[in-house]
């Protein structure tokens, strides 16, 4: 294993075991409400990086927009038929997990665009985010399989709803690339950004 995802492997052990179950009152202070997203950013900023993708940015945003669109749909059907109630007996809206859905949809998209060496990292943070679902006790294990099942399903819908939807919407496939850098002006040391579009 290389070093980067033994570091990214420790640190996220080291977030699940140092974070108790009722450590914050408030779910909002909780880490994996934020983490949830770091994948499905991964997706898109990963590109913009300059990390040769399977697609270009605009196709990734449309493969991204369905994705979320029928995962919203998806999970929140599921939740309203089955009302199975939380670990901590707050709702009855436990089943799928939709955290860890949004998580593993993110975690697909990486694998899907930039490989598995990339798709690692985006899974080991979609699975800290499904062990901190059922550690702060808002969902039960099964919850989180579930929600991680839906996320890969409707990742690959995105792709598989890519051209027709680009089809549809009159959209014509562009070979052109876009590039970001954040970069430190050595003269005055403020923080700038260039950025790059070739079509």
């Amino acid at each position: 294993m290389r070093p980067a995802p033994k570091v990214v492997l420790a640190v996220l052990t080291a977030l699940c075991l140092a974070v108790p179950s009722r450590a914050q009152i408030n779910e909002y202070a909780y880490p994996d409400m934020y983490l949830q997203y770091v994948p499905a950013v991964a997706d898109l900023g990963l590109g913009l990086a300059g990390v040769r993708s399977e697609h270009v940015f605009w196709d990734r945003v449309i493969a991204g927009g369905i994705g979320f669109a029928s995962e919203i749909i998806l999970v929140n059907s599921v939740k309203a038929l089955v009302h199975e109630m939380r670990p901590d007996g707050s709702s009855p809206n436990s089943f799928p997990s939709g955290h860890t859905a949004t998580a593993f949809l993110g975690a697909e998209l990486v694998r899907h665009e930039y490989g598995w060496g990339w798709g690692a990292g985006a899974y080991a943070v979609a699975a800290s985010v499904a062990v901190l679902r059922v550690v702060h006790q808002r969902h039960w294990w099964w919850d989180t399989l579930a929600g991680a099942g839906a996320g890969i399903l409707c990742a690959n819908i995105g792709y598989w709803l890519l051209e027709p939807a680009k089809d549809l919407l009159g959209i014509r496939t562009t070979a052109g690339q876009m590039g970001f850098c954040p970069t430190v002006d050595p003269y005055s040391g403020a923080l700038c950004a260039s950025f790059s579009l070739r079509f």
